[in-house]
């Protein structure tokens, strides 16, 4: 989108998804799955871990928003070099955290873990975009070639019920086949797809917010349910998949895509932007620092439930830090990109003298 206008809804939703990352991994890594859920910080850390669920959901219902006019073409395959790059540089980073602090890595180590996509612990995302990527020009053309908005929607409603619904159904026990149960991101890409061509146009589209409150609320109530006291109930439900956060994203999605915001300041719609380009690499490196902030948080502050009130600390703080990393890693790839275009152009010069 470099040589056209930028679209700054989309630049905010993927800042948002990329700070949901970063709250959700707050929940990880203060022990929060350690202790029952009892008592009011409890049920509010239960709601706030239920609203950040949208963080991955927002990423693929963006990508499907951002990608689905993209045509099966060689020029389609060079978009894929700069995730690469960005995810081998922020696991080079991690694993040095690792051989440095912990466990010294050999080249077979090494190797093995980078292509199994652990050497940086948060990488099985861009596992997964992978296999999207190479999927989106052939998903576009099932999508384009569907006759009109109701058959859409029933492609979505079939991919609901084969991975969403289907969490719901078998929440206390199995009841029906859960095979394509991580079919969830083919759901997610279309749902970006379906809400680029036919955006929501309420009047009131505050409502929106509303119901995602709503919806918020009463999964948290749900998940605080299920849990039963004790300590948090992983169920199906609640995961990337679960009907939860299909709803709960494709809400918020709708609600974001409909702001106007084109006219905030100008520096505001920059940072956006800057945010948005590297948030695959905020996303990648942000472990590196959840691994020294928490060990300080969970040493200094023994109750975790005290360790609420430095959501609005330790959060910003691997945000900045994960920032700056991976605006470093943005500018070596770009400066790759500028050294590898003028050796190119270098050389075609000499051989058109040759000629």
């Amino acid at each position: 989108m470099s040589k056209r206008e930028r679209n700054v809804n989309i630049d905010l939703t993927k800042c948002i998804a990329v700070l949901g990352v970063i709250s959700v991994h707050f929940f990880l890594n203060n022990k929060f799955y350690e202790v029952p859920v009892q008592g009011e910080r409890m049920y509010l850390m239960m709601a706030m871990r239920t609203a950040f669920m949208v963080c991955v959901p927002l990423f693929l219902i963006t990508t499907g928003f951002l990608m689905s006019e993209k045509k099966l073409s060689l020029r389609y395959y060079k978009g894929i070099p700069h995730t690469l790059f960005i995810y081998l540089a922020a696991s080079f980073c991690c694993m040095a955290v690792v051989h440095f602090k912990e466990t010294p890595y050999t080249w077979h180590t090494a190797i093995q873990d980078l292509i199994d996509f652990t050497g940086a612990p948060y990488a099985w995302y861009v596992e997964m975009y992978i296999g999207l990527f190479l999927l989106i020009p052939f998903l576009n053309l099932i999508y384009r070639n569907l006759e009109g908005k109701r058959q859409k929607q029933i492609l979505i409603l079939t991919l609901f019920v084969l991975t969403s619904l289907t969490s719901l159904i078998n929440t206390s026990s199995y009841f029906v086949p859960a095979y394509w149960l991580h079919t969830y991101p083919l759901l997610y890409y279309f749902i970006g797809c379906y809400l680029k061509e036919y955006p929501v146009q309420w009047k009131r589209k505050h409502v929106l917010l509303l119901f995602f409150g709503l919806w918020v609320a009463l999964c948290a109530a749900f998940n605080i349910y299920r849990s039963g006291g004790g300590k948090y109930e992983w169920g199906m439900y609640a995961d990337w998949y679960g009907f939860e956060n299909v709803i709960s994203a494709s809400l918020l999605f709708a609600w974001l895509q409909s702001l106007s915001i084109n006219r905030m300041p100008g520096i505001l719609k920059k940072v956006l932007a800057c945010v948005s380009r590297i948030s695959l690499g905020i996303y990648l490196v942000s472990w590196i620092f959840d691994q020294k902030f928490y060990e300080i948080l969970n040493t200094k502050v023994p109750v975790m439930t005290d360790r609420l009130f430095y959501y609005f600390v330790i959060v910003p703080a691997v945000f900045f830090c994960s920032f700056l990393t991976a605006l470093l890693l943005d500018w070596i790839y770009r400066l790759l990109q500028i050294t590898l275009s003028w050796a190119i152009r270098k050389i075609r010069i000499a051989r058109e003298k040759k000629i």
